[in-house]
């Protein structure tokens, strides 16, 4: 900053236009000096300087208005502290044109704006046999890799395909992972034609192709499953279709289920209490490492952390797999599970100030909705929000 440029700062403090960051910075360095000023000055080179000093001044101020100014160093000894304002910038413009150390310049640092909260969409990643990864929300439409015998192909917006180019056993099987992101979700149609729609925070591991006399795939998160009924070659029976749910790094092991031809929804959270298997069509098998229940439609089987097992006669169907067709539908749910689905869902810190509510949710909220439209929902069942950023924070 140059005295030309000081000198506009100090006419703009003077006229009150000047920002609240350059009026604290004027006062402070102005204050400053002040208390460390030492003027080894006669009486006859002080009114020297003074005239020096005010002749500047004068010549800035009067260029930008008509108003009078009285020269204030007339009166003998008075002019360092007389007049307020004026001497303000008189001082001040001293000590910026004799100080050697140079003057850092305001800079106006603008506030970033927070990023509205929106809802999740179609995001994945899809991990090949030989570790390379693939953004499937930023890739184009068409294939995307061949994989053993089978043609890896992006149809279309949230929906990827494995189409095999052979029937009959593949010799070398690649296995792929897609995974969701928090605010993620994807479809993915497996090598026999099995679809399966991942919720957020999911991954489903897979073979390109299918060989030997079992279909298997391994699970974490939430996935429905619409499993296609295929016959083992030369034989009509059936080849089972199994779901390993968080299985160990090392091998397949815990809870599982096993099908042959079915609709179902498995929910396997870790921050959930129990891994949840509801069957809409057909027939599965829970297994647990405890005990293991044969499913009809319309039951759902609650494997909880200990191993044991629930098994509901009469379970809400719709809402285990609203979240498929883009909504949330909640029937006596706890703040907690509600809370749970929307940081999933929006990508959200929750926090709990306090006690955590004691309030049952039961409604449906699109999936689609904003953020705060989605409180405004809530707050119909006595459940309070805060909303910081990405931080929400649930009021007692």
């Amino acid at each position: 900053m140059d005295a030309n440029q000081f000198s506009d700062l100090l006419q703009r403090y003077r006229l009150g236009t000047c920002s609240s960051a350059e009026k604290e910075w004027v006062e402070g360095w102005y204050n400053e000096r002040r208390n460390n000023i030492y003027n080894p000055l006669t009486e006859e080179e002080e009114e020297i300087v003074g005239e020096r000093i005010y002749s500047n001044v004068q010549e800035v101020l009067t260029s930008a208005t008509a108003e009078r100014v009285i020269p204030i160093w007339r009166k003998q000894r008075t002019w360092w502290v007389a007049a307020g304002t004026m001497m303000l910038m008189a001082t001040a413009g001293y000590f910026l044109l004799t100080r050697k150390d140079p003057v850092p310049e305001i800079v106006q640092t603008p506030k970033p704006q927070t990023q509205p909260v929106m809802p999740g969409g179609n995001k994945a990643l899809l991990t090949l046999g030989d570790g390379s990864v693939i953004v499937l929300d930023s890739a184009a439409n068409g294939a995307l890799s061949q994989q053993g015998k089978a043609i890896v192909l992006k149809k279309q917006d949230g929906e990827l395909v494995y189409q095999s180019r052979h029937n009959g056993n593949q010799d070398v099987i690649a296995w792929n992972t897609i995974s969701t992101p928090r605010g993620g979700q994807y479809q993915v149609v497996l090598p026999d034609g099995t679809k399966v729609w991942l919720n957020a925070v999911s991954s489903l591991r897979f073979p390109a192709g299918f060989t030997g006399k079992e279909r298997a795939v391994q699970l974490t998160g939430e996935a429905y499953f619409e499993v296609a009924e295929v016959k083992m070659p030369g034989e009509g029976k059936k080849m089972p279709f199994k779901v390993y749910i968080n299985p160990s790094p090392a091998a397949n092991e815990g809870n599982r289920v096993e099908v042959s031809g079915t609709h179902f929804n498995i929910k396997a959270y870790n921050d959930e209490a129990a891994i949840n298997t509801t069957l809409l069509e057909g027939a599965v098998t829970m297994i647990s490492p405890k005990v293991r229940a044969f499913l009809k439609p319309g039951q759902q089987a609650q494997v909880r952390k200990d191993g044991q097992m629930y098994v509901d006669e009469h379970a809400d169907l719709e809402e285990a797999v609203a979240w498929k067709e883009g909504r949330f539908v909640f029937n006596e749910a706890s703040v907690e599970t509600v809370m749970r689905e929307i940081a999933r869902w929006y990508d959200v810190e929750i926090v709990y100030a306090g006690k955590v509510p004691a309030e049952k949710f039961e409604g449906e909220i699109p999936r689609n909705s904003n953020i705060t439209e989605v409180f405004k929902i809530l707050e119909l069942s006595n459940v309070h929000c805060k909303i910081e950023g990405r931080k929400i924070t649930v009021l007692p």
